[in-house]
């Protein structure tokens, strides 16, 4: 047996497999005593006729393919270990010669991940504060949530926070924009996204009820309609409607509409709740600065099926996602002006990048011999049966105790432990393993 490489990107590697005469006339023989049971040729009874005349009916070449199968996986796993390949998945042979006998084979590779030298990585948590103006920004949310629309008793400009009705089109040099066109329209003066584009938006405020005026835009690069991106557009607007919304005192009285006693209990809570999101969100940013800083130190090589088959799982996620809003992939790429080709394409560097940390992470992780052990699976589910009455532990414990739930209790434990090791090297106060 010959073979020769030819290393490819994507960690393929294409391996030319030239077999010996001897060892593929064995095999063609094999393939012709299980072909020659297959078919009924004139003048031989089933299984009589000799090799030439099935090869003749039959032709040479199927023989020859029948041959093939039967030996290539066992060829096939010598060249590999010939060559030092660690193989992941190999793909469909092709037969480039009959003679001499050669065979093309693409064999993908595990990923390559040889991960860079990160103790002296150092990344702090950003410092939180809650202001005060956030506490009253939640407040007023909470009094606009549910407060009626009326219109103004006296006619006036229209303002931030109005509920405006309007009419609009669009236009680019390529037509009507029919993405654009709204009648009676509400809005929110004020809000990023609400139903029109933000230049619309803006310019409603100092308009007054039966206004008519033209804006001027340059679609974003990542406008739904690809054919428009980066076109210049004209919008015109009519304000046919203001509604201003009536606003509850901010007293005691509104606190018991929320369940609070007064005023100063529901602040601290709103406080303490704005406290427990900053911190969660900036114990986040620390730890996909970490993750951004190791990748980057690491070289990383990932096959392309990997890539695909995260593409496949945000899609499948996506879909699920889409259901419980009782919309269809189908309608979703028709809202988005892109069909299911184009999404893939578009969602493969954030697929590639997925992919490549897992494997870092994983790699870390074995490096920093993180594992998470049986006692501390059942101190997991202790926890969690804490939160639970006294009647209602023993039913709960049986489903924290299945199979599957262990399983997810298992991974939360080892989650918590590796990013709890990836920030104690961050922040100085662990060692890296060396």
């Amino acid at each position: 047996m010959n073979v020769t490489r030819e290393d490819m990107p994507g960690r393929q590697v294409a391996l030319t497999i030239e077999l010996e005469s001897e060892t593929i006339n064995a095999a063609m023989d094999r393939a012709y005593r299980q072909m020659v049971n297959q078919v009924n040729i004139p003048g031989f009874r089933r299984g009589k006729a000799p090799r030439y005349m099935v090869e003749r009916y039959m032709g040479k070449e199927a023989i020859t393919e029948q041959a093939v199968k039967n030996i290539l996986p066992k060829t096939l796993q010598d060249a590999i270990a010939e060559q030092k390949i660690d193989a992941m998945d190999v793909s469909d042979y092709e037969i480039l010669s009959m003679d001499p006998l050669q065979v093309k084979v693409v064999v993908i590779q595990q990923p390559l991940v040889e991960l860079g030298d990160y103790s002296d990585v150092r990344v702090e948590k950003e410092t939180t504060e809650t202001t005060s103006e956030q506490v009253d920004e939640v407040i007023a949310e909470l009094r606009r949530n549910g407060a009626p629309w009326n219109e103004p008793t006296k006619p006036r400009p229209i303002k931030k926070d109005d509920m405006v009705y309007l009419d609009l089109e669009g236009f680019t040099t390529e037509g009507e924009m029919e993405e654009a066109k709204r009648e009676n329209f509400p809005t929110i003066v004020g809000v990023e996204r609400a139903g029109v584009p933000l230049v619309v938006n803006q310019a409603l405020e100092g308009m007054s009820v039966g206004d008519e005026k033209d804006v001027t835009d340059t679609l974003p690069e990542d406008y739904p309609n690809e054919a428009l991106r980066g076109k210049d557009a004209s919008y015109h607007v009519k304000a046919l409607l203001i509604k201003e919304q009536q606003l509850p005192e901010l007293n005691d009285e509104f606190a018991k509409t929320l369940n609070f006693d007064t005023v100063d209990a529901m602040r601290e809570t709103i406080k303490n709740n704005l406290s427990e999101r900053a911190t969660d969100s900036a114990e986040t940013a620390q730890v996909e600065k970490i993750m951004a800083e190791l990748v980057s130190r690491s070289n990383v090589e990932v096959p392309d099926m990997l890539v695909n088959e995260e593409v496949d799982s945000m899609l499948k996620s996506l879909e699920n996602r889409l259901k419980q809003q009782r919309i269809n992939l189908r309608q979703y790429f028709t809202f988005g002006g892109m069909n299911e080709n184009e999404w893939r394409e578009a969602n493969r560097d954030r697929a590639r990048e997925r992919v490549v940390r897992s494997l870092v992470l994983h790699d870390f992780a074995h490096r920093e011999g993180i594992s998470v052990d049986e006692a501390e699976v059942v101190g997991e589910v202790d926890t969690l049966l804490d939160r639970f009455e006294e009647g209602e532990r023993e039913k709960a414990r049986e489903v924290f105790t299945g199979d599957e739930m262990r399983h997810e209790l298992e991974d939360r434990v080892y989650q918590r432990k590796l990013i709890d090791r990836l920030v104690g090297i961050a922040e100085g106060r662990v060692e890296a393993a060396p």
